[in-house]
């Protein structure tokens, strides 16, 4: 395993190197660049010795704590890509927030910047978290102190080595005034140059026992929220607890840059990389590194509007801000629900908020605004307002624009649920003189103007140094005071007819030339990217095919744009490199799976990506882009999950009844003789999920993934896990296939389906199964009410049955349009279809559930017993469970219930055999 390449040392709370971690990241002939992906030769190995120990029984598969270990996350190089960070946080720490590292690909270094012991001088989280893990671990020393010295006396030789051990480890231990004392010598001794060396124990505070992991009451480490890259140097900040904090490479220790009451947050860097700013409640606040002079930038704006969100422009002197005058994120006029809960002697009642399709969509006014920042001496910002709107329903979309490279304009795109229009706009600061003007003084008439905030013959304009227009100062005209409006120009609009989605993905960006743009749109059906030419107004496909592309970022020359796509396998997720220039596209991955959240190096030759596969489970991994290796960064799963983990399903398609090629990935017993009928049991979510879908490579569900896989090794079923029209990422009829015809897409897909199962893969017709969570709930019961001839069983957990009730920006989107005041999607309710069931149905919900209602199960059973099917329907609650259930259900509770309704009304197939499941076999 990858941790047995890792060498982790001891460094004092606040040394340079903190936690280090010496890692063969370099190397592309590691075997992690063998097919396994994440999994070394050692590893597979231990998991395939592993799988004969480890049962695949519901006991061990569903863990009250899972099985899997957390994802490393917001992955990022720095401007010469000679570093990169991420978040993350090994498997014992799974309980708290990630930590920020860093690793140097000169030297191959990955170091832990902050943990437990760093941040606890600073913050009293992190103190009161370590004060609780050093309590623990004094006392775990004491109790085993105690038995090995009673096994001593025993004269049991290991016992005694257990008591000197612990008598040892005890000289280690102490306060945490202690640590903190470490702490401040250890900054001591860095300020002098001295350095650490040898290997040592990892301190009480940073030590993470098993029984800490479980304890959901002991004091919680939030970790690192977001972090960012200077733009010319090799330091980054990042922000913990609301607070920002600096690390450089090569300084000791941490330098913390704010202290306050407020949450500091959006933290940028200056381009020049010597300051930053960020947004405190709603004030834009400048800084400087080592002075002491803070400036607050933002505007005083009209009618209640605050800032919301913001950019820089690339020359410093500018921002654009998004601003609105309602509560971020609110919808505004929406109501609260009342909630029973019994977790008391009397049950009580909690409320919470709701906002549904019928609701008013409340005097909620948007804009974007241009701003000249002000100098340090002056008060002479200039402010213009270039856009504004009110609020026409919950899916509207108004992105933060993006500047420019030469910073004299901004682009930004804008949706109206209302209208189904897109705009694409521009944006500028008008014109400072008069185009008739006459030339200064001295000036050169024949010389070309300067685009506004343009720089110098010295380089980039600074904050400090005048404008053009400022140092000329016949042309200046005086500051003035509030908003000026000069609205934005329209370069393209079109009707948007595709996902609901997509709206929000198509954010333009600006080349190299500061005048095209590249967007994401789906006029073609698919997610294709796409160049803007607004001059002409014309709009040039970039990538095409049956296939869905997921912009990541531009290159900081903006010459090239990197991407995710599905664009040779639905089933996997690979990362390119487009060349504006030549159109040429160019993979950089070269394995068989699902590459996430990637980021690419400036220069393209790495990539640090997750990566998933069947036979590999989710890890960091660094990409060499040329050779097309990778290598694991992180290790963060057991063993015995690996070992639990070791079988591939088999995907399959077939036509729908349209033509249309549907997905899915099966599991078959191992004995499964041809001409033998077997029960099928059939997973199924079908709602649209924005870019995610259930067949994929490296999808280790718990539904189609674990149980599907148990219930074909023990009892002999076959199982499948569909993809039906209404999912993402097959395109845009696909994902907004629900429209106003909720669910009857899905029930034909599904049907087909169960026929092609039975007619080539051995299921039997008269024993099909299904079942699904929350959208898949609801799909379930559509099915069951609507083809009972089809769907022998369902089990529906959580499901919307009244789609007027849900929350507005799901269903408005998704289900259909609505008027306020009119209850016009109660159409849509399963209430009139449950008289039709004819076979058994099981009902699951939490009753705390504030996503879907818990009403909404007990309304359709209400339906059910008037209609007399009492005999039909069964009700699963988990009276302090929410959405996912997790109150007195676990996830073991769940399946075990599964399992014997299932086996209660399909029966049993073939008797399995005990044995490892591969490529799509459970034996």
């Amino acid at each position: 395993m990858i941790a047995q390449s890792i060498r982790l040392s001891l460094r004092r709370p606040h040394a340079a190197s903190r936690v280090a971690l010496v890692l063969l990241a370099a190397s592309a002939s590691l075997a992690h660049a063998a097919a396994q992906g994440a999994l070394s030769g050692a590893a597979v190995a231990e998991a395939k010795a592993a799988d004969g120990a480890v049962k695949f029984d519901l006991e061990t598969i569903f863990p009250e704590k899972g099985l899997f270990g957390p994802s490393a996350s917001d992955m990022a190089f720095s401007h010469d890509g000679t570093l990169a960070a991420w978040l993350y946080r090994p498997y014992p720490e799974r309980r708290h927030g990630g930590d920020l590292w860093v690793h140097d690909f000169s030297t191959g270094v990955t170091t832990r910047v902050t943990s437990v012991s760093v941040m606890a001088p600073y913050l009293a989280g992190a103190q009161e978290v370590a004060d609780d893990r050093i309590a623990k671990a004094k006392q775990a020393r004491k109790e085993a102190q105690k038995g090995a010295q009673q096994g001593a006396q025993r004269g049991d030789a290991e016992g005694q080595a257990r008591a000197e051990s612990g008598a040892e480890s005890e000289a280690h231990g102490g306060t945490w005034q202690a640590l903190v004392e470490q702490a401040r010598a250890a900054r001591e001794t860095d300020a002098k140059g001295a350095t650490e060396t040898g290997d040592a124990e990892v301190n009480d505070a940073d030590k993470v026992s098993d029984e800490d992991a479980k304890d959901d009451k002991a004091p919680r480490y939030s970790g690192v929220s977001d972090f960012t890259w200077s733009p010319v140097g090799s330091d980054l900040l990042f922000t913990v607890e609301g607070d920002i904090f600096r690390w450089t490479s090569g300084a000791p220790g941490l330098e913390r840059l704010t202290r306050t009451r407020s949450a500091e947050r959006s933290v940028q860097y200056l381009p020049d990389g010597l300051g930053y700013t960020y947004l405190s409640n709603d004030a834009l606040v400048r800084a400087r590194f080592g002075a002491h002079f803070v400036d607050q930038l933002d505007p005083k704006l009209p009618d209640g509007q605050s800032m919301r969100s913001y950019v820089l422009s690339p020359d410093g002197a500018k921002v654009v801000f998004v601003s609105s005058n309602g509560s971020r994120g609110v919808m505004g006029n929406g109501r609260t629900v009342n909630i029973a809960t019994y977790r008391d002697r009397f049950m009580r009642v909690m409320e919470v908020p709701r906002t549904v399709s019928d609701d008013p969509i409340g005097d909620v006014d948007t804009a974007i605004y241009l701003y000249r920042l002000p100098t340090d001496t002056k008060d002479n910002g200039e402010l213009v307002k270039v856009y504004a709107r009110e609020r026409t329903g919950p899916r509207d979309v108004l992105p933060l624009p993006d500047w420019a490279p030469d910073s004299s304009k901004v682009a930004f795109a804008v949706f109206e649920q209302s209208t189904s229009q897109v705009h694409v706009l521009e944006a500028s600061f008008p014109p400072t003189e008069p185009a008739d003007a006459a030339p200064t003084e001295g000036a050169d008439p024949s010389a070309p103007a300067k685009p506004d905030g343009a720089a110098g013959p010295a380089g980039a304009a600074t904050l400090d140094a005048p404008t053009p227009q400022e140092a000329d100062a016949g042309a200046k005209k005086p500051a003035k005071r509030g908003a000026t409006e000069h609205p934005a120009r329209i370069a393209l609009r079109f009707l948007h007819d595709g996902g609901p989605n997509t709206p929000g993905m198509i954010q333009p960006r600006y080349l190299a030339d500061s005048r095209r743009l590249v967007l994401l749109t789906e006029q073609t059906g698919f997610r294709h990217l796409h160049v803007l030419d607004p001059v002409y107004e014309s709009l040039e496909a970039l990538t095409r095919g049956r296939c869905e592309v997921y912009p990541l970022a531009l290159s900081k020359d903006r010459e090239s744009i990197d991407f995710a796509a599905t664009m040779e396998d639905s089933t996997c997720l690979d990362v390119y490199r487009l060349t504006f220039a030549d159109g040429a596209v160019r993979r950089l991955t070269g394995q068989v799976g699902q590459y996430e959240n990637a980021a690419v190096s400036p220069d393209g030759k790495r990539m640090l990506a997750t990566y998933s596969a069947y036979g590999s489970l989710r890890e960091l991994v660094l990409v060499d882009t040329e050779q097309r290796s990778q290598t694991a960064l992180t290790d963060s799963h057991p063993a015995a999950t690996r070992a639990l983990t070791s079988a591939s399903p088999e995907f399959f398609t077939f036509e729908n009844r349209h033509g249309q090629t549907i997905r899915g990935l099966m599991w078959k017993p191992a004995d499964l003789k041809e001409g033998e009928r077997r029960p099928l049991l059939v997973y199924v979510y079908g709602g649209p999920l924005g870019t995610r879908k259930q067949v994929n490579q490296g999808n280790f569900g718990s539904d189609a993934y674990f149980f599907a896989q148990y219930m074909v090794r023990e009892h002999g079923y076959i199982a499948c896990t569909i993809d039906p029209r209404g999912m993402s990422g097959y395109g845009a009829v696909f994902e907004k296939a629900n429209f106003e015809q909720v669910g009857k897409p899905q029930v034909e897909d599904l049907v087909d389906g169960v026929r092609f199962m039975v007619a080539q893969h051995g299921a039997d017709e008269a024993r099909v199964g299904l079942h699904g969570w929350s959208f898949g709930g609801f799909q379930t019961q559509m099915c069951m009410y609507t083809e009972p001839k089809v769907f022998k069983c369902g089990i529906a957990g959580a499901g919307p049955t009244e789609w007027e009730n849900y929350n507005s920006w799901y269903s408005t989107g998704t289900i259909g349009g609505s008027r306020e005041g009119k209850t016009d999607l109660a159409k849509y309710s399963l209430l009139p279809l449950a008289k039709n069931l004819e076979n058994k149905l099981l009902l699951v919900h939490g009753m705390e559930d504030s996503n879907v209602l818990y009403q909404d199960t007990v309304r359709v059973y209400s339906e059910l017993l008037k209609a007399g099917k009492e005999t039909l329907v069964e009700l699963f609650l988990d009276p302090t469970g929410g959405h996912g259930l997790g109150g007195y259900v676990k996830s073991l509770n769940r399946f075990r219930k599964y399992e014997e309704f299932l086996v209660r009304c399909l029966g049993e197939g073939a008797p399995a055999k005990s044995g490892t499941a591969k490529s799509g076999t459970a034996e």
